[in-house]
């Protein structure tokens, strides 16, 4: 750069500088109208004399380091509630063990970090397919009701059936009446199959919550 070009590039930024009616911070040279760093007339950040570069540098002016952002992560979890303590055999409404789990997880899903809240209606394989997907969505809208009531955010919450398809004790079940002989009575076998297959009569309610951490 020779000695004339350097000459019109400081008067230029002592100019934009005196006329925006700059003032020093960190020491760069900064508008008082725009709050951003001046430039010469070569796109130069504006240095003055009280310039620490290994502390006040800006990433902007080729000094320092960029700080990323803080980047948006997604946690999903599914908690399982099972029939034993939220409903009775073929039976929608909740029973009163249940209430003291789910005031807990309505505390819970009612922090600002919890994004999305979905519940899932199950049910066993007994009966129709076209009534288990009925009782199913009962069961859903049951529970989703519950926690809205007890103050969480209803437009969180969304609430499906998903009838017997989520069955995961049917065989196994079956296997361990089968065993029971010819000698135990029809009502008996059917008894203990009902308890067995207990755990597919489950609610399950999936959370999205919301983690921030810095980027690396």
């Amino acid at each position: 750069m020779t000695k004339q070009l350097k000459l019109s590039a400081l008067i230029v930024a002592m100019i934009a500088s005196a006329s925006a009616m700059a003032h020093e911070k960190n020491g760069y040279t900064i508008s008082q109208e725009s709050r951003e760093v001046v430039r010469n007339n070569y796109g130069e950040c504006w240095e003055n004399s009280f310039l620490n570069k290994a502390t006040d540098g800006l990433a902007e002016c080729g000094d320092g380091v960029a700080v990323a952002p803080a980047q948006p992560e997604y946690v999903d979890e599914t908690v399982a509630l099972s029939a034993n303590f939220l409903f009775g055999f073929d039976k929608y409404n909740l029973r009163p063990e249940a209430s003291e789990t789910l005031n807990t997880l309505a505390q819970r899903l009612s922090q600002t970090n919890v994004q999305a809240v979905r519940v899932e209606g199950n049910t066993d394989f007994m009966g129709s397919e076209a009534y288990n997907q009925a009782l199913s969505e009962r069961r859903a809208n049951t529970v989703a009701n519950y926690l809205v009531s007890r103050g969480v955010p209803a437009q969180k919450i969304s609430a499906v059936g998903l009838g017997e398809s989520q069955a995961r004790m049917t065989e196994s079940c079956q296997a361990e009446v089968a065993k029971l002989g010819k000698k135990v009575s029809a009502a008996k076998k059917r008894s203990a199959l009902i308890a067995c297959i207990e755990p597919d009569r489950r609610v399950d309610v999936k959370i999205r919550t919301l983690v921030t951490r810095q980027a690396q």
